[in-house]
C-alpha cells in the first residue's frame, strides 16, 4: 500500500496554510462516503456580489487564487456550444503523505446560471466526478451552493481514509468560500477606485 493514496481533494476547493477572516457564513455542509463514492452538499452565504463571485469561480486559468494547492489550472478547449474543457492539477498533503491529482473536466453554465462539470475518467484521477455550483443573489449577498459526487481511482484505506477525506473536503470548501469572499471584496474595491 502506498502512503500517497490517502488523499482526494475536491475540484476547485483545496486546503490552505492559513484561514482568512471573513464574514462568510457556512449554513450547511455534509460529506458522506459509501462504496468508494463521496457525496458533498455545501451551502454558504457570502458578503459579496454574486456577479463577482461567478467571475472568480469561472476564471479557469487562475483557480490557484482560490487554493494554494492548485498547481495548475487552464482551459484546454472551448467548444462551439460554449462548454469548456479544463485541467486542474492539485497537490495535497495529509500529515506527511502527499498526492498530485489530475482532473480534466467539461464545464458548462446552464440556462438557470448553475455551473456544472463532469470529469473525463480517461484523463482524470477520478473514475466518476460531477459538480454543481449554484450562485444565487440574496439581498446584496450571495448564496453559494455546491453539490458533488466523487469516485477516486486511487486507493483510499477503508478505516481512517474516508474520515480524513471527509474532513479535508469540509475544510477545503470552507476556506475556498472565504477566499472567494476576499477576492470579491478586493475586486469591488478596485472597481470603486477606477471610478474615482
Amino acid at each position: 500500500m502506498q502512503a500517497t493514496k490517502f488523499l482526494v481533494p475536491a475540484l476547485i476547493s483545496i486546503p490552505f496554510l492559513c484561514t482568512p477572516v471573513t464574514a462568510a457564513t457556512i449554513l450547511k455542509v455534509k460529506v458522506d462516503h459509501a462504496g468508494g463514492r463521496y457525496t458533498v452538499m455545501f451551502d454558504a452565504r457570502l458578503d459579496a456580489d454574486s456577479a463577482i463571485i461567478r467571475q472568480h469561480l469561472t476564471d479557469y486559468d487562475n483557480l490557484s487564487r482560490l487554493s494554494d494547492a492548485i498547481t495548475e489550472s487552464r482551459i484546454l478547449q472551448t467548444y462551439a456550444d460554449g462548454k469548456q474543457r479544463i485541467l486542474v492539477t492539485v497537490s495535497s498533503c495529509v500529515l506527511f503523505f502527499c498526492k498530485t491529482i489530475k482532473n480534466v473536466q467539461d464545464v458548462e453554465t446552464l440556462d438557470n446560471g448553475d455551473i456544472v462539470s463532469r470529469s473525463d475518467p480517461e484523463e482524470s484521477d477520478y473514475s466518476y466526478a460531477t459538480q454543481r455550483w449554484q450562485i444565487i443573489p440574496e439581498n446584496g449577498h450571495t448564496r453559494l451552493k455546491h453539490q458533488a459526487e466523487l469516485v477516486p481511482k486511487f486507493y483510499v484505506p477503508p478505516l481512517i481514509g474516508p474520515w480524513l477525506v471527509k474532513k479535508r473536503i469540509y475544510n477545503e470548501l470552507r476556506i475556498t468560500v472565504q477566499k472567494l469572499e476576499i477576492l470579491a471584496g478586493d475586486t469591488e474595491e478596485a472597481d470603486e477606485a477606477d471610478e474615482e
